[in-house]
């Protein structure tokens, strides 16, 4: 068993809900949906053009289990919104400090929300880790009160009113538990050792990642013991506080007739924060969520999946050993960590190299999802531009699973 550390961010928003009020603009009543939201992909986050109190469009994470709506606090600071007194809500690994700020206004599409708290949190971490500026977080207030839409094949969310809502998608769907502001679903999964596990899993659009098991699900069931070849890794939330996790793979995962083989996975050993919460299997991420265009009918406590055009797309899986981030400024590419005995290690790369070009092209053109994207090819043989103190070099790695 390898036992490298390498860091993640495993999930984005499961903070618990203050107190949020909201307030409802009219609008005009048809039998279409009350809001068409546009998103983007940002390799498994989903995001969004949120205005707060008619600002300019900010970028926003939909995340399913945000319990809040939340600002960075470098953006509230440019948008001139103060908080409160500070109060800690719980997040993936530990605690996050949350300050709350009062009456504003969101606009998602042509739809107002009105008399929300916004809490603000320092999210330079997490953005440093996705590779992209954050402004915020969205999930609880939109998930409650509306059936949700998330349609990846036509890359937008849709918001319906729940009374009289119908959806096109032919499935009988699946039963959603509803406890605080975040969902369950029923899994069952397949460890490389034969056996075979249920329980249920938030259902987290927040989480960039596959499945995340939760430490008394690994404690009890013993899974260090079942796995096969893996790495150890730390796991980060919306709080600084990291927790230990391994990465690897899991032989099936099935979510009701859906099944799907050969996934990267990790297994938390975390002792606070969401992560450590018993009774409950673990954390469904957007990993495997992205591959279905999905119905969230709360009112109904019903969960529809139909599978869209990623449905089929291989799991990625690491074959470098990298684990690469941004700069503060969010311009460089960065090692921060790399893992012993993995093709980087071979090839000589440790941390604070800085990724100039990845076969030729910018790495700072490429965006990180991009660059792990191709970090995945096992048996490819990519080249690197690394500065090291001011020193340039070439690196050539030879890709290979980690899991071989």
């Amino acid at each position: 068993m390898a036992r490298a550390v390498i860091v993640a961010i495993c999930l984005l928003g499961l903070l618990v809900a203050w107190g949020v009020v909201v307030e409802l603009d009219d609008v005009t009543r048809t039998a279409g949906p009350v809001a068409v939201i546009p998103f983007k992909l940002h390799g498994s986050m989903i995001v969004v053009e949120v205005v707060v109190d008619g600002s300019d469009p900010l970028a926003f994470l939909f995340d399913t289990a945000a319990g809040g709506t939340i600002l960075n606090e470098r953006t509230a600071d440019r948008l001139g919104v103060v908080g409160g007194e500070a109060v800690f809500r719980e997040g993936a690994t530990g605690s996050a400090e949350v300050m709350p700020s009062k009456r504003h206004t969101v606009e998602l599409g042509r739809m107002n929300l009105r008399n929300m708290t916004l809490g603000i949190v320092a999210l330079d971490h997490i953005e440093r880790r996705l590779g992209m500026r954050i402004d915020g977080v969205i999930g609880w207030p939109i998930v409650s009160r509306y059936a949700v839409v998330v349609d990846y094949d036509a890359m937008q969310i849709e918001l319906h009113e729940p009374r009289g809502f119908e959806h096109d998608i032919d499935t009988p769907g699946y039963d959603i538990e509803a406890k605080g502001t975040v969902l369950f679903v029923n899994v069952s999964v397949a460890l490389e050792s034969g056996a075979a596990l249920a329980g249920k899993v938030l259902v987290d659009t927040g989480s960039g990642g596959n499945i995340s098991f939760n430490s008394p699900f690994v404690r009890e069931n013993d899974l260090l013991a079942q796995i096969g070849r893996s790495y150890e890794k730390e796991m980060q939330g919306f709080s600084a506080e990291s927790s230990r996790s391994y990465v690897t793979m899991l032989s099936g995962l099935s979510i009701g007739c859906h099944g799907f083989v050969d996934i990267p996975v990790s297994m938390s050993l975390a002792e606070a924060g969401a992560t450590s919460w018993s009774g409950v299997m673990g954390i469904l991420g957007n990993g495997v969520l992205k591959r279905f265009n999905m119905v969230i009918d709360l009112k109904r406590r019903r969960l529809f999946l139909e599978p869209n055009r990623l449905y089929h797309e291989a799991f990625e899986v690491d074959c470098s050993g990298l684990q690469l981030v941004l700069d503060d400024a969010l311009q460089r590419v960065i090692v921060e960590r790399v893992i012993e005995g993995s093709p980087a290690h071979e090839a000589g790369l440790t941390a604070g190299d800085e990724i100039v070009r990845v076969d030729g092209a910018d790495a700072s053109d490429l965006q990180l999802p991009g660059i792990r994207s191709l970090l995945s090819r096992d048996g490819k043989e990519v080249e690197f531009l690394v500065d090291r103190e001011g020193e340039q070099e070439t690196v050539h790695l030879r890709l290979r699973s980690l899991f071989d």
